[in-house]
């Protein structure tokens, strides 16, 4: 019978232990690698989540190092004086005839840029009135000769003056700056732009009054006849209001301003409704959405009247969120005057400034 070494069994075994101690060792390593290098390529990319305030140093702090590079021709007069009063590519904007001065609504509202110190703020005058009004006042502005389309007549200068705005903003949007677009019934009581997020297409103001409804939620839907199929769920949030939203420039967003523009220009059609449906309005079939991104400006920051009026004011001292960004009167008839009120409540100190108004727009009501 062959003779066996136990000796060399026993050196195999201890060969192939530490193989597999070294292969082992060699693998907890790499995992504990893997584990590091993956939480900070996640640490990173979180940091690189815009967040409000942020944006607004950083686009400072490049603008100053870009400071002496060579600036290009502006292409138009419109861009000239665009890079004259918002270098940074990006303007507060209120679309403005001489209707807003009748009341000194339009001197309310621009009063805001300069509570909030506003530097790149710009009323695009659609009248002489409006412009030498402006330029008396110290406020930036610019006009722009547009007509109101004949399906937009007969629904009121309101409405006419509004529908106008996305085919104006396009112009600002083909020339690669961002606007935030404001109607003249908001108040502005902190700087917009440094609470702003700029990682969407459009941020926009909601008329949601509530987290559920300004954010979003899942609904049920319940049909008996369907028996075992009778549920079913369906997502619901409240329209974004036209009146108060940011909008970066790029195809997306050009896209969308173009087929407003050109919608109501043959339509006659409320244009908040018209910008929901095309935000919002899935592709289907031979159908392709603008698909732009879209973020909700927080309702306690970018706030709408009936959550002032129906809800805020009527909290605890305690409760109540810190001073809004801004306000704006979009639930109630009676602008102005809930306006000006508004300004006393959160600027001038006065706590009751809000107490004769009703919740809405019928008295009594709270």
């Amino acid at each position: 019978m062959p003779s066996y070494d136990d000796s060399t069994g026993k050196s195999k075994i201890t060969e192939a232990k530490t193989r597999y101690t070294a292969l082992a060792t060699f693998f907890a390593i790499g995992l504990c690698l893997g584990i590091v290098l993956s939480e900070r390529v996640y640490v990173q990319k979180r940091a690189m989540i815009p967040k409000p305030r942020q944006l607004v140093s950083r686009i400072a702090n490049s603008m100053h190092v870009g400071h002496h590079a060579a600036v290009a021709e502006p292409r138009n007069e419109l861009e000239a004086f665009l890079m004259k009063i918002a270098p940074q590519k990006e303007v507060l904007l209120a679309v403005a005839n001489k209707n807003t001065m009748w009341d000194g609504m339009l001197d309310t509202f621009t009063q805001g840029f300069k509570r909030a110190k506003v530097p790149n703020h710009m009323v695009l005058a659609l009248d002489q009135e409006t412009l030498s009004w402006c330029q008396q006042n110290g406020i930036n502005a610019f006009m722009m000769n547009v007509s109101i389309a004949a399906s937009q007549k007969g629904t009121g200068d309101n409405h006419a003056v509004s529908a106008l705005k996305f085919g104006i903003l396009r112009k600002f949007v083909e020339l690669g700056w961002a606007v935030l677009l404001s109607d003249v019934d908001i108040a502005i009581f902190q700087n917009p732009f440094e609470h702003l997020y700029r990682d969407s297409d459009v941020e926009g103001m909601t008329d949601g009054f509530d987290e559920h409804l300004a954010y979003g939620s899942i609904e049920g839907f319940d049909d008996p006849s369907m028996g075992w199929g009778r549920y079913a769920q369906y997502y619901k949030h409240f329209n974004l209001n036209s009146g108060l939203f940011y909008i970066q420039a790029n195809n997306r967003t050009l896209d969308l301003l173009t087929r407003l523009e050109t919608r109501l220009s043959k339509e006659k059609y409320w244009d908040q409704t018209a910008y929901n449906e095309e935000i919002f309005f899935l592709s289907h079939g031979s159908y392709k959405s603008p698909q732009v991104s879209v973020r909700v400006m927080e309702i306690d920051k970018f706030m709408n009247s009936k959550r002032l009026f129906k809800d805020i004011r009527h909290r605890p001292k305690e409760q109540r969120p810190p001073l809004p960004v801004m306000v704006h009167i979009n639930y109630h008839p009676d602008k102005h005057e809930r306006l000006k009120a508004v300004i006393q409540y959160y600027a001038g100190g006065n706590e009751h400034a809000l107490d004769p108004f009703p919740g809405g727009s019928e008295a009594g009501t709270r």
